[in-house]
Order: structure tokens, then C-alpha cells, then sequence
């Protein structure tokens, strides 16, 4: 069973793989990545892109139970960034359910990360600015 973590985006618990290694390497890839000016945006309508660390993707072997807590009973748990050690998350929502997700600068040659996504929202992997 695969489970994507956002890290900085609230639709889904918001938990982390376990282990310290993951975390450590999550703190020293944000240190190391600074985000363009123009990455994060808002226009007062709660709708826009913005910047932070890459959310993972983890898997869970057969048999496992997936607590509330984001932990895992009876089985392993396997977890790996989204984006690459060099680039960062962005998540970009719209406003409404019905409303445009908006679009990233083109200049900041971002991908879209093929994830089941809420109808309001899209995440992208973007390169750092160092």
C-alpha cells in the first residue's frame, strides 16, 4: 500500500517516516535549498503556489496497519522524498474546489509530481536557487 506524506501541505496527517535519518536529511536538504523570490506567491484570495520542503512517499508491507498517529503495527514501513536532494516542493492551490489552480513561473522550471491530488491543488518539484 503506498501513502503519500505531505510535508507542508495539510489535506492528508501530516506524519513522518520513522527514523532520525529521514528527518536529518530533511533539515540539512532545506538548509541547503533556497527558494526563489518569486516562488511563493499570494494574492489575498488564500489561492497561490508556495515553497517548501519536498513531502515523500512511503510504502507500508502486506499486513501493516497504518495508526492514527502515522505510525505502523505488524509491519515495515519504507519511505522517499518526492523530489530530487537539489530541488524543493511547491504546492499550488486555488482558491475554491471549482476555482483555477494556479500555475508556477515558467521560470522556475518546475515539474509536476504524478500524485493523486485534491481537485484544488497541484505540487511541482522545482530546483533550489544555489
Amino acid at each position: 500500500m503506498w501513502i503519500f506524506r505531505p510535508i507542508f501541505f495539510a489535506v492528508v496527517t501530516i506524519v513522518g517516516c520513522g527514523g532520525n535519518e529521514t528527518a536529518q536529511q530533511s533539515s540539512v536538504q532545506e538548509a541547503a535549498c533556497r527558494y526563489p523570490a518569486n516562488a511563493s506567491t499570494d494574492d489575498g484570495s488564500m489561492s497561490g503556489c508556495h515553497a517548501g520542503r519536498p513531502g515523500q512517499i512511503c510504502q507500508v508491507s502486506n499486513g501493516a496497519t497504518v495508526n492514527i498517529d502515522g505510525g505502523v503495527s505488524g509491519g515495515t514501513e519504507s519511505c522517499k522524498s518526492l523530489c530530487g536532494a537539489a530541488q524543493y516542493e511547491l504546492s499550488c492551490t486555488s482558491a475554491g474546489i471549482s476555482g483555477p489552480i494556479p500555475d508556477p513561473a515558467a521560470s522556475l522550471g518546475c515539474v509536476v509530481i504524478p500524485i493523486p491530488t485534491p481537485s484544488d491543488a497541484l505540487f511541482y518539484c522545482c530546483p533550489c536557487a544555489n
